[in-house]
């Protein structure tokens, strides 16, 4: 398993990738600011959340803080891999009251072809504005970005200054 460094950006591979895929995915620390980058696949969000949570546990976040982010992340990055294409990034900040979590997709929307369950899909933006305190969707020249950030009690551990 890779370690997150303090400076630079490492590459990180997806869970199922090969060698090759390495160029496609990164870890970028600034304190208290972390991204992560991997493809925009479905196998990509379970990887993602996992290093996530690991970083909240580093964090000390509460286990009710932990899971609602983790809620959060899951929610954002499905968004990016059933409309966005390409690499997907998320990063999570942390302040001394609140988390950042921003997703980013790259690419033009792709339009969904297959007409869903409307019990399963369209809800994820509804959990994400329910559980965060604030949350702002924007177009960049890239794709899309979306930042939640929520509320904290947890007090601010020295890994996350």
């Amino acid at each position: 398993m890779s370690t997150l460094t303090s400076s630079g950006a490492m590459p990180v591979a997806a869970p199922g990738s090969d060698r090759k895929d390495l160029h496609s995915t990164c870890v970028t620390r600034s304190a208290p600011r972390i991204t992560l980058c991997a493809p925009a696949q479905p196998k990509s969000v379970g990887h993602l959340r996992k290093r996530a949570s690991m970083i909240f546990s580093a964090w000390m976040l509460s286990t009710d803080e932990t899971q609602a982010a983790e809620l959060l992340i899951s929610e954002l990055l499905t968004n990016a891999v059933e409309h966005g294409r390409g690499e997907m990034t998320l990063a999570v900040a942390r302040t001394a009251s609140a988390l950042e979590i921003t997703v980013a997709d790259h690419g033009e929307a792709a339009r969904s072809t297959s007409p869903g369950d409307p019990d399963e899909h369209g809800r994820g933006l509804a959990i994400v504005a329910a559980i965060a305190q604030d949350l702002s969707i924007d177009k960049t020249p890239e794709g899309w970005r979306t930042l939640a950030r929520m509320a904290l009690q947890s007090p601010v551990s020295d890994s996350a200054a």
